[in-house]
């Protein structure tokens, strides 16, 4: 850490500040630990946000919405000048960052590091000048029911602090899964803050889990082939560079994610592909950009934490000296004259670079508990190499924009979804017929066992006509030239990996309702087959071709069910259409 701000904040946490009255500056708890290995529980955190917006003119705290664990979610708001009601900020001529901590909850090191940058921004002037342009957002505890859930054993990967929270929240969700298919409150507070607030910037602090390596932090940035052109080469060329500089200038090893898990790093690895399901990801659908600090686990909790907070205070740095703010309009104008989408992606390997590198010779032992050879990092070798590092990301499909989309009424999970992220469902008005472009569910596989409480799809097809569909006056019209253009197309086109349809959303539409007797049915079937001589052909054709099929008659029947009138047009039916440009 810089000598000058770590000096400022002892000299102010040893002789305390005055203010009205009898009051004293609060102190961050780590500054008050003397094995700077202890992080505060959730009452000791708000009790100490709470004390800092009472003596600070400058800092308010707020909740904003609810969390699974019955707590509201808190948002501490930090300006050069009293705070302003929180919508304001959306145009305010500063530029906004929004932090956010313990989303895993046994990974606390941006709590403590968020209580040193506000202590800093307020105590020492050559901080607190970077508020004249910036304004900074603080969610403190994100997952409020993991900080709850204390302990000292389940990190066992994790050197400090003592004691800390758990990683799944209070429905034992993984909420940096849950970002865009909001199974959480905590989800949903957050997307109607980010909606409300619109921040320029935003940071999550985290805690790696993965090789062993000289580094003290690692970050991920907001994918830029994913997040696009204008602000993706903002992020490689400018943003980036500008906080880990500062960083390493404060005295700390920093390098990209380093995306290896059970093997070595030697042998190169690939950028971190952040679908909307995480932060990054998600937010990168609206054009705001976002970092992930991920500090080495089994570095001293000390380091960590005075590493994330440089990496904090560069983030204000950033944008006190950086109009990023322009770059995102500029992304969001060109997304809404956007036709053609990426829906999925997958690395790049043509498009690799050779990347300096700093680790520990990996190497092989007998296990102690198995006999077999497993991998261990010898520290009394380091070395310094190039490494090949596939930084790219290329679409492995694309989808056109429609005109807009109707959602057929009734899917109120979708609908509680949308209406939390901004979306406005605008009631059709009247019952009306309307040519659209529908999807039918063609193929897709299904996860056999629950991930994050969902047995999710992938590998979704669909086949799609175009037809005239009868609309309710209730069921409603989604436009899209707007900024959820991309946001809408993420989640409603259904072979999106992180759809709402492949989040299990729609899943009602794959069973089929009504049935047959097939005594009852025998006799119509035939009658069938008499008067349509194209579905007659089709019949023999296929008897002729699938063996199967000629020696099944249930197959048989159904077949001419599912192709006459009495079978139902909502099995398989996507409910959500598209609107013809």
């Amino acid at each position: 850490m810089k000598n000058w701000v770590y000096g400022i904040i002892l000299i102010a946490s040893l002789a305390g500040c005055s203010s009205a009255g009898d009051k004293t500056a609060p102190t961050p708890p780590f500054l008050l630990s003397e094995t700077k290995n202890e992080t505060p529980t959730y009452e000791e955190g708000i009790a100490f946000w709470t004390a800092m917006a009472d003596y600070y003119d400058e800092i308010q705290l707020i909740t904003y919405g609810m969390t699974d664990a019955g707590l509201p979610l808190h948002l501490v708001v930090i300006d050069g000048e009293r705070p302003k009601p929180l919508g304001a900020y959306k145009t305010s001529m500063k530029q906004t960052l929004l932090i956010s901590n313990a989303i895993h909850a046994g990974e606390p090191d941006g709590v403590d590091a968020s209580m040193l940058l506000a202590h800093q921004l307020m105590t020492d002037n050559r901080a607190k000048v970077l508020l004249n342009n910036t304004s900074v957002m603080i969610i403190p505890f994100y997952n409020i029911g993991g900080v709850l859930n204390r302990n000292s054993t389940t990190r066992a990967n994790q050197n400090g602090p003592k004691e800390y929270g758990f990683r799944g929240n209070a429905q034992n969700l993984d909420l940096n899964r849950d970002f865009i298919k909001c199974d959480s409150k905590n989800a949903k507070s957050f997307a109607t803050l980010v909606n409300e607030l619109d921040p320029d910037l935003y940071i999550e602090t985290h805690v790696s889990n993965g090789a062993d390596y000289p580094y003290t932090i690692t970050y991920i940035s907001s994918q830029v082939d994913k997040i696009g052109k204008v602000i993706g080469a903002k992020i490689e060329n400018e943003w980036t560079p500008f906080i880990t500089t500062k960083v390493s200038e404060a005295g700390f090893k920093i390098f990209p994610y380093v995306n290896v898990h059970g093997s070595s790093p030697d042998e190169g690895f690939a950028t971190f592909y952040d679908s909307p399901r995480y932060s990054t990801g998600f937010l990168a659908l609206r054009n705001t950009p976002g970092y992930i600090t991920e500090t080495h686990m089994l570095k001293p909790y000390q380091k960590r934490v005075e590493s994330t907070y440089e990496f904090l205070l560069a983030g204000v740095e950033l944008l006190t000296q950086k109009s990023i703010r322009q770059s995102v309009d500029d992304a969001r104008k060109a997304m809404r004259a956007q036709t053609e989408f990426p829906l999925d992606w997958e690395v790049d390997t043509t498009d690799v670079m050779a990347h300096h590198f700093s680790g520990y010779r990996a190497k092989y032992k007998p296990s102690d508990v198995s006999g077999a050879p497993r991998l261990y990092y010898d520290r009394t070798e380091p070395y310094d190499t190039k490494i090949s590092y596939y930084g790219s990301l290329k679409p492995t499909s694309s989808v056109t924009a429609p005109a807009y989309y109707i959602l057929k009424r009734g899917f109120v999970e979708v609908e509680d979804r949308l209406r939390a992220n901004g979306i406005k469902l605008m009631e059709v008005g009247k019952d009306t017929i309307i040519e659209l472009e529908v999807y039918h569910i063609d193929t897709f596989s299904t996860s056999p066992v629950p991930y994050e409480k969902h047995y999710s799809h992938t590998n979704t097809k669909v086949k799609m006509t175009k037809q005239k569909v009868r609309v309710s006056a209730l069921d409603f019209k989604i436009e899209i030239d707007n900024n959820f253009r991309r946001f809408l197309i993420e989640v409603l086109e259904p072979t999106g990996p992180d759809s709402y349809f492949n989040w299990n959303f729609f899943d009602a539409v794959l069973q089929q309702k009504e049935w047959y007797s097939s005594y009852v049915f025998e006799d119509e079937a035939a009658q069938l087959l008499k008067s349509d001589s194209d579905l007659q052909k089709r019949f023999e054709e296929k008897k002729s071709t699938d063996e199967r099929f000629a020696k099944n008659p249930k197959a048989q029947l159904y077949f001419i069910y599912k192709n006459s009138n009495r079978y139902e047009k909502e099995h398989l039916r996507y409910p959500v259409f598209r609107g013809i440009n």
